[in-house]
């Protein structure tokens, strides 16, 4: 018994429809893989991760839908079979510094509250390429940001890319200011473990 034309109709309109949305999410996933490259600059294999986090603290007393920012990234350097990894924060900021009567907070130590875990971060510099990375990570666009560096591993990368409730918090006068988290990248974060995990 041969099917109405309608029901063959529908049912190739939800196989294109379901082709669309695994291709969607196919793209989507391959914008947030870890970037590998061989650095000429430094002669080390980094990997960085696919997309930063973001995290923001409002200044609704400044301007409206301003904010202060902190971009973290994730980044491995492989020397001779050597592996190390360092988290990048960039302080930064769309307020008018003009309206500032302090200045972006101090990234001398910056800790990430993970669920109920206290990630305590000492800054090891502001050159990336001390750490052999000799191209910039995921720098903010159109804002001039210096690159902090703190040393970490991947247990702790892990922890940060499976926590369900993520905060940067740093020292201020005259109370420490918490940073929420504004654009969630877990996703990339996780993919970048899987991969320096070997796939596991």
């Amino acid at each position: 018994m041969t099917a109405p034309a309608g029901d063959k109709r529908a049912r190739v309109s939800a196989a294109l429809a379901a082709l669309l949305v695994f291709g969607a999410c196919a793209a989507l996933a391959g914008e947030k893989q870890p970037r590998e490259y061989l650095d000429e600059d430094t002669a080390a294999t980094v990997t960085v991760v696919g997309e930063p986090l973001v995290f923001a603290y409002p200044h609704p007393t400044l301007a409206a839908n301003q904010r202060d920012y902190v971009t973290l990234a994730a980044a491995a350097v492989n020397r001779n079979g050597k592996v190390s990894y360092v988290l990048i924060a960039y302080f930064w900021s769309t307020i008018d510094p003009r309206l500032r009567q302090d200045p972006l907070p101090s990234p001398a130590q910056l800790v990430i509250q993970a669920d109920d875990r206290r990630i305590e971060l000492h800054l090891q510099g502001h050159s990336p390429h001390e750490a052999g990375i000799g191209q910039p990570v995921h720098a903010p666009p159109g804002v001039d940001a210096a690159p902090n560096v703190y040393g970490t591993d991947l247990g702790t990368v892990r922890f940060i890319g499976e926590a369900r409730e993520l905060t940067i918090v740093v020292d201020s006068d005259p109370a420490p200011i918490s940073y929420e988290l504004w654009e969630d990248r877990r996703v990339a974060l996780r993919n970048f473990v899987h991969h320096m995990s070997g796939g596991r």
